[in-house]
């Protein structure tokens, strides 16, 4: 939602409520996300930390 609400230039609310008046038209399907596992880089806490930590520096 927040990806959709970015590029149609509204807000968050407003996507939501339209979204939810789609779904219940029968227009639109709303899945339950989906957990991924995370692997490679992205699991290594050590380097998650470097990371926010760099971009605490900028």
């Amino acid at each position: 939602m927040a990806e959709l609400a970015a590029d149609a230039d509204l807000p968050l609310t407003v996507v939501r409520v339209l979204l939810g008046d789609l779904a219940e038209a029968g227009l639109v399907r709303i899945d339950r996300p989906r957990r991924v596992q995370a692997t490679g880089p992205a699991a290594d806490p050590q380097l998650l930390r470097e990371i926010v930590e760099r971009l605490k520096k900028l």
